[in-house]
């Protein structure tokens, strides 16, 4: 049978100091470096128009929704977050919502009740910032959904432009 031999250590390999000197130059070398941190809420999250944020309504030029209460993003929705409630109207659109919510606790950002609706009254928005003291604020109404077209139009013009390729 035959032993296998095992090298010598020296004394400096014995009390780890090659492995301490490298570990500390990585150390130094990171600590002087350029930094990549991002000091978050003086210096914005850079966003894009593939930035899928908080979903918002599109609201006209005159005022009202362009959503016409289909239930189309709210069937689309697989965390069950969209409740709509339409009601009729004596303008030629003939419905509107009456309540329209999104729970943003439940609410994962997918992007499929901006794909579901067919008048492109949803879209997502470049907001990521989420944050509230209690939970029933982060029940989105109307009034916190509602966006001017001008808000939200990057993200329709990039929406509108994956569609076009079809």
């Amino acid at each position: 049978m035959a032993l296998v031999k095992r090298k010598e250590l020296s004394l400096a390999e014995k009390l780890y100091l090659p492995e301490i000197a490298r570990g500390l130059s990585i150390t130094l070398t990171k600590m002087f470096g350029k930094s990549i941190t991002r000091q978050y809420p003086e210096e914005p999250l850079p966003t894009t128009a593939v930035t899928r944020g908080q979903p918002r309504l599109v609201e006209r030029q005159d005022g009202h929704l362009a959503c016409v209460s289909c239930g189309l993003c709210e069937a689309a929705c697989p965390a069950y977050a969209i409740t709509i409630d339409g009601q009729e109207t004596d303008r030629p659109i003939e419905r509107e919502p009456e309540r329209f919510e999104i729970d943003m606790l439940r609410c994962i950002l997918c992007g499929f009740c901006e794909e579901a609706c067919p008048k492109d009254a949803i879209f997502m928005s470049s907001e990521l910032e989420l944050a509230d003291y209690d939970r029933a604020s982060l029940v989105y109404g109307l009034d916190q959904l509602r966006r001017q077209r001008p808000a939200l139009q990057r993200r329709i013009d990039y929406i509108h432009g994956i569609n076009e390729r079809w």
